[in-house]
């Protein structure tokens, strides 16, 4: 009986281990708050990791297809529900993440002796100004972090690799993104893209500095010309839904 905690933590880090092997070969998603609203951007792939959520959310992903709809199905139900029995503009990416997502992640990972969830998301929250918008980093195991008000001037990452993440947390002093007109915007977010890539593969020691300025030099990065991009419309803020994909013309991309 002593031993069973023990047995327990093994399991834990095994399974730990197992998730983030999994998830290594995922692209990163970017996303960047901005004048025109919340742009998330990530390299296109056969099945689409940008999401619409509520009226002023979105959800951007990566990991295994199936985990990412159960991941989204369980956001969307949440925030209908709260829509529904309190009222639309109790909605919030704050109480999706701590009373459902962060607790449903936490559970599923805990139970060793069922399929481990493969995601990990950034879920973003359009407010009136761009200092009322909010971006949350959610991971498999039910861990979190947010970004709000002038934090965003840093943009937020998330990567197959977890390191990559901390990493552009973690800089001192933060890069600050340029974040005006949308495609001012939209070529920060590109850049941050081919620095997570890049960051998690190829070259892991480079510095934001050194990544290109010029969009097809950036895409030859990439090694692809196909980008996902979605985009939470401050300009649609009276309207029900924010939620919109705009033209790669639209974003200069």
């Amino acid at each position: 009986m002593t031993e069973e905690p023990y047995r327990w933590l093994e399991a834990i880090q095994n399974r730990r281990e197992y998730i983030e092997d999994q998830l290594t070969p995922g692209l990163p998603v970017v996303a960047i708050s901005a004048d025109p609203g919340i742009l998330l951007l990530t390299v296109k792939t056969s099945t689409p990791k940008l999401f619409e959520i509520y009226d002023h959310l979105a959800l951007g992903s990566l990991g295994h297809p199936a985990d990412i709809e159960k991941v989204r199905q369980t956001v969307i139900d949440a925030a209908h529900i709260d829509g529904f029995t309190r009222s639309p503009s109790d909605v919030s990416a704050r109480r999706l993440v701590s009373y459902n997502l962060a607790p449903a992640l936490k559970a599923a990972f805990e139970q060793i002796f069922a399929a481990p969830l493969l995601f990990r998301g950034i879920l973003a929250e359009l407010g009136t100004t761009p200092a009322d918008d909010a971006i949350w980093r959610v991971d498999y195991d039910g861990s979190f972090s947010a970004q709000s008000g002038t934090e965003l001037a840093h943009g937020m990452v998330i990567s197959g690799p977890r390191q990559v993440a901390r990493d552009w947390a973690a800089q001192t002093p933060k890069v600050t993104l340029e974040r005006g007109p949308l495609k001012t915007a939209a070529l920060s977010a590109l850049r941050l893209l081919v620095w997570a890539k890049l960051r998690g593969t190829k070259d892991q020691g480079i510095e934001f500095s050194a990544v290109p300025t010029d969009v097809a030099a950036l895409k030859e990065k990439l090694g692809t010309e196909a980008l996902e991009f979605a985009l939470l419309d401050r300009s649609l803020l009276s309207l029900p839904i924010t939620y919109r994909v705009p033209s790669a013309e639209e974003l200069g991309l």
